[in-house]
């Protein structure tokens, strides 16, 4: 047996799980035993400062762990192609999982892998599913904002982004930026938006760092993609020069990062915070076409309002009728506001027990105006079919 004179990885030990291999001592004694448990910290913490391994248990443990790795991949890429994709469930999942990517991201062996999976599921249903995925943002409830926002942030980034025509490598690594850009304040972006009061002096201070603190935690994490790192610490700069951290100027911000901030902004004005309730998505899209937050390249706000439009998939509408309808499905170039929709309530207010398809290019369903998520009343769960 050859010596063992590696020491032993931490991510090798699980509390609570038996070990994978022999353990020896400094001496090249026994310590403990493959298949003995692992309890206590204290334990762990011992083994890690005293424990050393063969270089042949070693090999062939990192060979298991990938060989693992490899069937878990092909195991959800086969239960992916044996269900129909509905981008709502799929969403919902996307949210759990990132939930645990951005609080607790230490605790994972391959971040950046995790990430980029992320991040190819958004471009993947951005073109399979478009309204679908617009729908989800608007549609599914929110169980951590700081994580959702960074999310749906990269969601409506994966859609606009199909209309750029962006070369598949531009748009990984934006999503995979969008989606880490508040790694290091994602408990206090949902802190804030449970918050009524404006920011103290020390709440002000980390949010003013935090891009340099969130590039810096994706460089423990082994993320060295240098143009990755870039988008995150401009994703706050303005044109104007009174963004942060480093008040750069239009011609200094890489475009990108401007285009993450556009999505960024707008997904929070749709998102009801303590201090405000969410805008309805026609009057977001006016004000940033207006300008009445920041100045944003003028093409990527057309861009956008053209993509995402002011009646989007998961929004609500008042029909000519009085009914209350969710919008189903983006109208046909050249077709103006006529978005498929379907009716969820009658004029007099009661609910319709299934959604009913409405052709709004009929005066009779024409739309006369948003509703919002609030006043239609309607639970997402009810309407998550429309997009099956």
């Amino acid at each position: 047996m050859s010596k063992p004179t590696t020491p032993l990885p931490a991510n090798m030990i699980t509390l609570g799980a038996e070990l994978p291999t022999d353990v020896f001592a400094k001496n090249g004694m026994l310590f403990i035993k493959r298949g003995h448990y692992v309890l206590t910290e204290t334990q762990k913490q011992r083994l890690l400062e005293h424990g050393l391994i063969t270089g042949h248990d070693r090999a062939a443990l990192i060979e298991k762990e990938l060989r693992e790795r490899r069937e878990k991949h092909e195991q959800e890429r086969r239960e992916h192609a044996n269900r129909q994709s509905n981008p709502i469930i799929e969403m919902d999942r996307l949210a759990h999982k990132m939930g645990g990517l951005l609080n607790r991201f230490f605790q994972f062996r391959n971040f950046a892998e995790e990430i980029g999976n992320v991040a190819e599921q958004l471009i993947r249903l951005a073109h399979q599913h478009p309204d679908g995925l617009i729908a989800a943002c608007l549609l599914v409830p929110y169980k951590d904002y700081g994580s959702m926002h960074s999310l749906h942030t990269a969601a409506i980034l994966a859609v606009l982004g199909r209309r750029l025509n962006l070369p598949p490598a531009e748009q990984q690594i934006l999503l995979c930026a969008a989606l880490t850009m508040n790694i290091s304040t994602t408990a206090m972006h949902s802190e804030l938006s449970r918050q009524e009061q404006p920011l103290d002096d020390g709440q002000r201070s980390e949010m003013y760092a935090h891009p340099l603190l969130s590039s810096a935690i994706l460089r423990d994490l082994k993320i060295e993609d240098e143009r990755w790192h870039l988008l995150i610490q401009q994703h706050h700069e303005e044109w104007n020069g009174s963004g942060y951290p480093y008040g750069l100027k239009k011609e200094q911000i890489d475009p990108g990062a401007h285009l993450i901030r556009l999505t960024d902004v707008l997904t929070s004005l749709l998102t009801t915070h303590a201090h405000r309730p969410g805008h309805l998505p026609s009057i977001a899209l006016g004000k940033l076409y207006r300008g009445d937050f920041s100045e944003f390249d003028a093409r990527f706000v057309a861009m956008l309002i053209k993509e995402i439009g002011i009646y989007p998939p998961g929004s609500f509408v008042r029909l000519g009728n009085g009914e209350i309808a969710v919008v189903v499905q983006r109208p046909a170039e050249g077709k103006g506001n006529t978005p498929r929709v379907a009716a969820v309530r009658a004029g007099s207010g009661d609910m319709y027990g299934e959604p009913l398809p409405r052709n709004t290019a009929l005066a009779e369903y024409g739309i006369t105006g948003p509703v919002s998520l609030k006043d239609a009343g309607i639970r997402p769960g009810f309407l998550v079919k429309q997009w099956g």
